[in-house]
């Protein structure tokens, strides 16, 4: 994960180490303007059985929704708002759309129309020139938003969901409205949470049968998660080996229903085995299996909860995080650096990076955005004991930074 800074995007004021080598590098969130939150609470996604579709309700502790995709014409009304209603959720703070084929944008029109959407309908943009596609840019027009990437949404209580790529992430060019690469085009979602990670990206690709490879690029992007809502269905052309080989997934879920596609695919099944994963399917599909000890088949909705912290469930088997982010400095175990803390944080320019070294010598100050760019990279000399740092919020060519959420990385000898 170290080679992966977006991926170690945690939380506001914790910290944690990693080795690499003789070097350890603390990664930390630095807020800039607006601060968020550690877990205190419990976190819940829904993959919903909505048949051969996807759709995917995220619910923060702080009681803020977003709901990514909707199944299938019918499913928003057949499917969907009457588990939100079971659920007592009498509205929705956000709707996102992956991509504009039936089976992810159909319901979201009849979601929309049956309650109320308190902020955005957030989807590609661009068009597709199709009836169910109409029916939602028609419906959804009064909230709707186009992301970009790097783009956070914050759910509260620390809850963030980023778009780390969309409309195919530089691989084709625009206008992104050619109808044969559609799943090219799909929004991608990292949803943070404490240690946890959750990616869902609708129909990615990832190359084979004439399509492109979109899955190895966003692969960096989306980091080591914990669970990974599985791309297109499990078709075979989804879930590379390199992305795979990337996200390093403990869970898996498979959102499939009957097909004529032979999802999920065998040899996808057999690539998520090898790398790690366990499986969890909303219902069999039509394609391959595997045994009991490596899939479960649900038969209904896949719910996940989470604290962010030490451990999440998936249809009530209980995992452990791979990542444990919320300890406070002082637990960090002995090193050459430890991170004293960024004051005053929220962050504002005028906030330092207190460190302590152990020995002197070249030390490094890396800042990206949430996208994992990098923003600027500045070396030191660093002293024996205690360090201060100054950013000052300004990038690699003197230009103020905008307010956000960044990440930094201090390496000493």
């Amino acid at each position: 994960m170290i080679a992966s800074p977006l991926a170690q995007v945690r939380c506001c004021s914790g910290s944690f180490v990693r080795r690499a080598g003789s070097v350890v590098s603390l990664f930390l969130l630095a807020c800039a303007f607006t601060g968020a939150a550690h877990a205190t609470g419990t976190m819940t996604i829904t993959c919903l059985d909505v048949g051969q579709g996807d759709a995917t309700l995220i619910e923060s502790p702080s009681g803020m929704t977003m709901l990514f995709d909707a199944g299938n014409n019918g499913k928003g009304n057949g499917v969907i708002l009457p588990f939100l209603s079971s659920k007592g959720i009498s509205s929705l703070d956000y709707l996102a759309t992956s991509h504009y084929h039936s089976d992810h944008c159909g319901g979201m029109d009849e979601v929309f129309n049956g309650i109320p959407v308190n902020i955005a309908a957030y989807d590609r943009g661009w068009s597709y020139t199709t009836l169910t596609y109409s029916s939602y840019a028609s419906a959804v027009s009064s909230k709707r938003q186009t992301l970009t990437a790097g783009q956070v949404i914050d759910l509260g209580e620390g809850v963030t969901v980023t778009c780390v790529a969309l409309n195919s992430n530089g691989v084709l060019s625009a206008p992104f409205d050619n109808g044969s690469d559609e799943n090219e085009y799909d929004v991608c979602l990292l949803v943070e949470y404490g240690g946890f990670d959750f990616f869902v990206a609708g129909d990615l690709v990832g190359g084979g049968i004439g399509s492109e490879d979109i899955e190895s690029g966003v692969a960096s992007l989306a980091g080591d998660v914990d669970v990974y809502q599985v791309n297109h269905h499990a078709s075979a052309t989804s879930s590379n080996a390199y992305f795979l080989q990337t996200v390093q997934a403990e869970v898996s879920v498979i959102s499939v229903g009957s097909n004529s596609y032979g999802h999920p695919d065998q040899g996808v099944l057999d690539r998520l085995v090898s790398y790690g994963s366990y499986v969890y399917q909303t219902e069999t599909g039509s394609g391959g299996t595997l045994p009991e000890n490596d899939l479960t088949v649900v038969g209904g909705h896949v719910v996940i909860t989470t604290d962010g912290v030490s451990e999440y469930t998936v249809a009530g088997d209980t995992w452990t995080i791979d990542e444990q982010s919320n300890s406070p400095v002082d637990d960090a175990p002995a090193a050459g650096l430890r991170l004293v803390g960024n004051y005053p944080n929220p962050f504002n320019p005028a906030t330092e990076i207190v460190f302590e070294s152990r020995l002197a010598g070249a030390g490094a100050l890396r800042i990206y955005d949430l996208a994992g760019r990098s923003v600027v990279e500045r070396h030191f000399d660093a002293l024996e004991g205690m360090n201060r740092i100054r950013w000052g919020a300004r990038d690699g060519r003197g230009r103020i930074v905008p307010g956000g959420m960044y990440l930094y990385t201090i390496t000493t000898p």
